[in-house]
């Protein structure tokens, strides 16, 4: 492997462990590089700022955590059945890299993170909303604002990932899944239109 390449490597290894620990004030780039096993110098040959150190890294996770996601989707036949492997998906690559994840919600809305790095990192996400459309037009999913979805079920699946990390044993795990998953697709599917309630009420007097 190149000399060159393993330094690089290191410095973004050894960043995501103390950001995630530590915060961005509290790791200082020279704790970084002391860790990492490089110099100074060397740090700041590849990231000319912490910052640029910080986007780089957090750009890095937001393609790995979309790439996980999204793969195998397009062999499903429909938006409930992308949802659930999107889901599966999703939680297994959380509860495989613990601290990638932490950092993504660490530092989703941080304001060490600059606007162009948090707008290119969302645009990796951008299948999600193809989902969402998808399952509006074929009338599986309510007509909804689609961001607003989105957002909804990404939390969720937050929640649910952390509640797999949690759970004591193989079939425990996967029971939250299987009903993590069910109560995601309940918020999101499509329901028969229905009166509003004043005018239900309304009948039951009659």
């Amino acid at each position: 492997m190149d000399p060159a390449n393993d330094k690089q490597e290191a410095i973004l290894k050894t960043a995501l462990r103390l950001f995630t620990e530590r915060g961005f004030f509290g790791t200082p780039t020279s704790l970084i590089s002391k860790e990492a096993g490089v110099a100074t110098g060397t740090l700041f040959f590849y990231f000319k700022t912490k910052e640029d150190l910080i986007d780089t890294l957090y750009l890095r996770v937001k393609a790995e955590a979309a790439g996980a996601m999204c793969r195998g989707l397009e062999t499903e036949p429909d938006a409930k059945a992308k949802l659930y492997r999107l889901g599966r998906n999703g939680v297994a690559w959380a509860t495989e890299h613990p601290d990638k994840m932490k950092f993504m919600e660490q530092f989703a809305h941080s304001q060490f993170v600059s606007t162009t790095a948090q707008e290119e990192g969302m645009s990796r996400f951008l299948f999600l909303h193809d989902l969402i459309m998808d399952g509006i037009r074929e009338g599986s999913v309510r007509d909804y604002d689609p961001e607003l979805l989105i957002f909804m079920m990404a939390s969720s699946l937050s929640g649910l990932a952390a509640r797999v990390a949690a759970a004591g044993s193989p079939a425990e795990r996967e029971a939250a899944i299987e009903q993590g998953m069910a109560f995601i697709w309940n918020g999101l599917k499509a329901e028969p239109l229905m009166e509003p309630e004043h005018k239900r009420s309304r009948k039951g007097k009659k």
